[in-house]
């Protein structure tokens, strides 16, 4: 096994019930074997996951307003007082969790009749054939068909028009042209604003990861640096600014002066990058990547 910088051959356990944890602390690898492992081993798949949940675009909530149908993001149900109970009424006490890209299991569906907020149809994500049934659920609280919404209070918020950028990380997906805000009081909407995100744009090597190690790779200046029978591993975060300009890049786990310098001057190098806007306005979206400074690389792009 290899650490980022250089080889190690580390003990491996015999048991099937052992587990190795890595750690790095001071720049020096640490290992610790741990026996029994199932309730540790249950716990780091779980923090696991949560990581996970917020990688990952979720899926949206549907809302029936003046006639439109909008993908809302904001997660009403999830506010809700009681929704661990809720949730046991309908997925019992097994594990829920069907997919990264919806980590709650359901989409709800909403609608707005006379300014007020009511929840219509609740759905699994992964089998679109479950509908769960709102008066088991809610009980006296469901009336004609559907559920009143009393204690909504919060923002909610839709992409509309032509999509323009797309990042894995966001917890929408997508950046559109508008966004659309709804604010709600108590399922009562108190407020509606419509955000002009148009000057957003994506960028070809933000959107394509071989591209940009191409440009990257292709760009460095390999005469200058010394050969190394290791890999080098250098992580640099960068941002760019409102033209698309990488004109932020700082080395946040480096290696040495010189392969610091290089990884981050070849970042600058970059054309462009995505340019972000949310709610009208431009926001920086820093982003992480690390540097391989190995023979491939070395060999497949010295020009």
């Amino acid at each position: 096994m290899k650490n980022n910088n250089n080889d190690k051959q580390l003990p491996i356990s015999n048991s099937t019930a052992d587990f190795l944890i890595f750690t790095r602390q001071n720049g020096e690898d640490s290992i610790c074997l741990i026996n029994n492992m199932k309730p540790f081993l249950t716990l780091i798949l779980t923090l696991a996951f949560s990581l996970q949940v917020f990688a990952t675009p979720q899926a949206p909530d549907i809302l029936i307003y003046k006639g439109d149908t909008l993908r809302i993001y904001g997660e009403p149900l999830e506010k809700h007082p009681n929704i661990d109970s809720l949730r046991i009424k309908m997925f019992g006490k097994k594990d829920y969790w069907c997919a990264t890209s919806c980590y709650r299991s359901y989409i709800a569906e909403w609608k707005i009749v006379d300014n007020q907020l009511y929840l219509m149809k609740i759905s699994h994500c992964c089998k679109d054939d479950i509908k769960f049934d709102l008066k088991f659920l809610f009980g006296e609280k469901y009336v004609n068909g559907k559920v009143k919404a009393d204690r909504v209070t919060g923002n909610f918020t839709s992409q509309q028009g032509k999509k323009l950028l797309y990042n894995h990380d966001m917890y929408e997906g997508w950046i559109s042209e508008y966004e659309l805000e709804l604010h709600f009081e108590k399922r009562k909407v108190t407020d509606t604003k419509l955000y002009d995100n148009r000057k957003a744009k994506q960028s070809k090597y933000s959107q394509n990861d071989q591209k940009l190690q191409e440009y990257i790779y292709s760009n460095i200046n390999w005469k200058i640096l010394p050969k190394q029978d290791s890999i080098v591993k250098v992580w640099v975060k960068f941002s760019a600014n409102e033209d698309g300009i990488i004109d932020s890049a700082e080395v946040v786990r480096g290696y040495n002066k010189i392969f610091d310098q290089e990884a981050v001057r070849v970042i600058k190098l970059i054309p462009e990058w995505s340019i972000y806007y949310r709610k009208g306005k431009f926001v920086r979206n820093p982003k992480q990547i690390s540097i391989v400074f190995n023979k491939y690389n070395r060999l497949e792009y010295k020009k």
